[in-house]
């Protein structure tokens, strides 16, 4: 297996600060919960398990990532946009994890990052088309 190049070292290091921060962010949600004497305590809950599961898929992204599999790239760079474009179209305070997370998206897609994964991808596209091939060849019912 090759060396990670610096891009993905620094980009499995950021992804994997994120997961320990929402898993943070749900631990502190959940002992609000606890301290909470009256009310539902329901909605922090929710946001704990919610912000605990976040924390689960983006650790596991970012242990592919280590790995050195494209499929950490493809589920990091999903959960990226789809966390950190409304985060940071929300304001300052909540921008700047935002930013963290779009930040990451871009490491995963620099040029050494491209060229790492270069012969993943063609194997994969190769792949691809084969069973493409394979169903076409197959009589219609």
């Amino acid at each position: 297996m090759k060396k990670l190049p610096v891009t993905l070292r620094v980009a499995v290091i950021s992804w994997a600060v994120v997961a320990l921060a929402l898993l943070g962010f749900g631990i502190a949600s959940w002992g609000n919960s606890r301290l909470l004497a009256g009310g539902s305590r329901s909605g922090l809950i929710a946001l704990a398990l919610l912000l605990a599961l976040l924390a689960v898929g983006v650790g596991y992204g970012a242990w592919r990532l280590l790995r050195g599999q494209l499929a950490g790239r493809a589920w990091l760079t999903t959960m990226g946009l789809i966390g950190g474009v409304p985060l940071v179209l929300r304001g300052p305070r909540l921008g700047i994890l935002g930013a963290t997370l779009l930040i990451g998206v871009v490491l995963l897609w620099l040029p050494p990052s491209l060229a790492y994964f270069k012969e993943q991808a063609r194997a994969a596209r190769a792949a691809r088309q084969a069973e493409r091939r394979r169903v076409k060849g197959l009589p219609r019912r």
